[in-house]
């Protein structure tokens, strides 16, 4: 039945065409014969041999001889032969198939370029020059590719870089710009990201000179009330300087006697024999419950280690009395007996001066200031 359709689109055909045979269609694997029909292809690495007597047989195929190939369908009667690698420097990549051509290469050093569709040959690859490094290596069909160092500039009609030394068109790096800035160029993110270490500068200045400004007042502030405090102290003071105080000494002592009491200040002599002056009878419990009012209850352990108070008899403290202020006065009468002078229940000058310093050394200048207020300025209202 096929063969009768064949043969009948053959028939009609060749009726359309007046009595000459019109080429039809064919599938891919096929080709359209001359006797009026398709025939099928020979396979890659087959030449044909004789074509297919009619449709729906087969062409007689025959395999390509060494030396030569084909390497797609076709209904060729002879095969190509293959490429030779016998050029200078060439090697062969892979070898003469009956399916495919044979692929030349070049040695080391060298590359395939191709001097039209079928000449070729091994060329030498270029050395990079001075002054320059290989931006892409040679290899296949490409030659090196070369490219200046850093901070290097290509000397024209020379294979090599030269250092940049000068301004020239070649090293605009080096050239100092004389173009006016452009005030459009504000609005760039980019620069005003790099004005910003410019403002800072300025802006710092004026944050340290104002924190002077405010230290200084400080200061000054400190010692203005300072120095009207001891004034007002002098004036309240006897007109005499002779005049003489009596104090008694503490009652626990073996013998009551009285001291001479001299209206002068702590530190002073008289006459240069006399020893420091004496001061009013301060009795360390009303010294140290004054203390735990002024000083905050945060730093009062900072200031007793800064006394001389030992870890162990803080801890001492704290865990014989679980009241906070009454630990704290402990340790205030740990320190005050590890001093010397005054009798047990009377603190010297010199300690209370001591502990003055500390608070200040500990920025707690107001609490400094409320106490030598209270117990290193003489008063004549407050003895006993």
């Amino acid at each position: 039945v096929e063969a009768l359709i064949s043969q009948s689109y053959t028939i009609s055909n060749f009726a359309i065409s007046g009595g000459q045979t019109v080429k039809g269609t064919c599938p891919d694997n096929e080709y359209w014969n001359n006797k009026g029909f398709c025939c099928d292809k020979c396979h890659p690495g087959f030449k044909l041999k004789e074509k297919c007597p009619e449709p729906n047989k087969r062409s007689e195929c025959v395999k390509c001889e060494n030396g030569t190939y084909l390497d797609n369908s076709n209904h060729n009667e002879n095969c190509f032969s293959c490429r030779k690698c016998n050029k200078d420097h060439s090697i062969e990549i892979s070898p003469c198939t009956f399916k495919s051509n044979r692929v030349c290469g070049c040695e080391p050093e060298y590359y395939y370029k191709k001097l039209g569709d079928l000449a070729w040959e091994c060329s030498s690859c270029k050395k990079c020059g001075s002054g320059q490094l290989i931006a892409v290596k040679c290899a296949g069909e490409q030659n090196t590719k070369c490219q200046c160092k850093e901070n290097h500039y290509a000397v024209k009609g020379k294979n090599l870089c030269e250092l940049c030394v000068k301004c020239q068109d070649e090293c605009p790096h080096l050239c100092k710009s004389s173009t006016p800035p452009n005030p459009l160029r504000s609005a760039n993110p980019t620069s005003a990201s790099g004005s910003i270490p410019q403002i800072l500068v300025p802006v710092g200045a004026c944050i340290m000179v104002l924190a002077l400004g405010v230290f200084m007042l400080y200061e000054g502030i400190r010692l203005w009330k300072k120095k009207r405090h001891a004034l007002s102290s002098q004036k309240s003071s006897p007109a005499s300087e002779d005049q003489t105080l009596i104090i008694t000494v503490a009652p626990d002592t073996e013998h009551d006697e009285s001291v001479p009491f001299t209206n002068q200040p702590c530190g002073t002599e008289q006459n240069g024999k006399l020893p420091d002056c004496v001061p009013r009878e301060i009795k360390f419990h009303e010294f140290f419950y004054f203390v735990l009012d002024e000083v905050p209850f945060g730093r009062f352990k900072e200031l007793v280690r800064r006394l001389g108070v030992s870890e162990q008899s803080i801890d001492r403290a704290e865990q014989d009395h679980r009241n906070s202020k009454d630990a704290h006065y402990q340790m205030l009468k740990v320190w005050s007996d590890s001093g010397s002078g005054g009798g047990n229940n009377v603190l010297p000058c010199h300690r209370i001066q001591m502990f003055v310093d500390t608070l200040k050394d500990m920025y707690l200048v107001n609490c400094a200031d409320n106490i030598e207020s209270r117990f290193l300025s003489w008063d004549p209202s407050t003895s006993h």
